[in-house]
């Protein structure tokens, strides 16, 4: 390798860094949400997976079903990271999300 081509190859991997730390930054202040099947309940959370929040609708203590609200819960929190994953994929190629 020539050192014209060693430095264009720095330059490349220095301008792909900083894209990835613009991407990362930008999935830290995106927020996305998930909800469950029955709309009862809603996760929000960072495109990098920080849970910021759970949202219950009202009606679901109406029927005192802890089973289905557990249920609910589980799948707005998955439905959460997968659409933080989604962001994540568009935003800096495959990447794997979990809430925390």
């Amino acid at each position: 390798m020539q050192p014209e081509e060693i430095q264009e190859f720095l330059d490349r991997a220095k301008v792909f860094e900083q894209e990835m730390a613009d991407a990362q930054t930008d999935l830290g202040k995106a927020i996305v949400t998930g909800r469950s099947a029955d709309g009862l309940v809603t996760v929000l959370a960072s495109g990098m997976g920080k849970l910021h929040g759970v949202r219950v609708d009202p009606a679901v203590f109406d029927r005192r079903d802890v089973a289905a609200l557990q249920t609910a819960i589980a799948q707005a929190v998955q439905a959460a990271a997968d659409n933080a994953g989604t962001l994540a994929q568009q935003k800096m190629g495959p990447i794997e999300i979990t809430l925390h």
